[in-house]
């Protein structure tokens, strides 16, 4: 735990009487202790969900299954879809039941994200798709501090889920880990870049910046 500075400054003691010396020492103390508090504080590191830590898109693994179930219900799929993308998302969640174990997890990066884990870094799923399959996941895997997901009403995706992260942890206090050009606005907001199975379009509109990639 940072100590405090030595120097106590009484709210009620007129400045008059506080020495040059005691209050030049004040700053300096309460100087050192923030540069140490920034060097100690870990970023955030936010983890895409579709194609980054899964191969799969899970909106579409959805779509898929209740289309199968009844090719009819396409003429529902359409009519959620004038709603929003965050609607029919969660018109989907609600109704299909995804096994998530069977899904096709990077083992490369979650060995990545566990190390971090265990070097005291909060991790947290950023995702566009519906919060019910999100927090599913992230209970699957156990690693995850917090979840930020669709929620039937915003579709969490490109501005949308840079400004959620900008409002939780502050621009440039965290690291992202994305593979579409859609993550090239949340790595525009981000301190660490990490890119995953990137396409060549993403890897040209990241050529100015520094990045990890998988």
């Amino acid at each position: 735990m940072l100590s405090l500075p030595n120097v106590t400054l009484d709210p009620f003691t007129p400045v008059e009487a506080v020495s040059t010396l005691q209050a030049q020492l004040a700053y300096n103390e309460a100087d050192s202790i923030s540069a140490s508090a920034a060097r100690t504080v870990k970023l955030a590191v936010c983890v895409d969900l579709d194609g980054t830590l899964i191969s799969e898109d899970v909106t579409i693994c959805a779509l898929k299954i209740f289309v199968r179930h009844n090719p009819l219900n396409v003429f529902k799929v359409a009519w959620w879809f004038l709603h929003g993308r965050a609607y029919l998302k969660r018109e989907l969640a609600v109704r299909i039941d995804l096994d998530v174990a069977n899904l096709s997890y990077n083992k490369k990066l979650i060995d990545f994200l566990m190390k971090k884990k265990q070097n005291g870094y909060r991790l947290f799923l950023a995702t566009a798709c519906d919060r019910l399959y999100a927090e599913k996941i992230a209970d699957f895997i156990q690693i995850f501090n917090g979840v930020f997901a669709s929620d039937g009403q915003i579709n969490l995706r490109a501005e949308a889920k840079a400004n959620a992260l900008v409002t939780m942890f502050g621009e440039g206090n965290f690291a992202y880990a994305g593979n579409s050009m859609d993550d090239v606005h949340v790595w525009s907001k981000s301190a660490e870049c990490i890119l995953v199975n990137p396409t060549k379009s993403v890897l040209k509109a990241m050529r100015n910046r520094k990045y990890l990639l998988f």
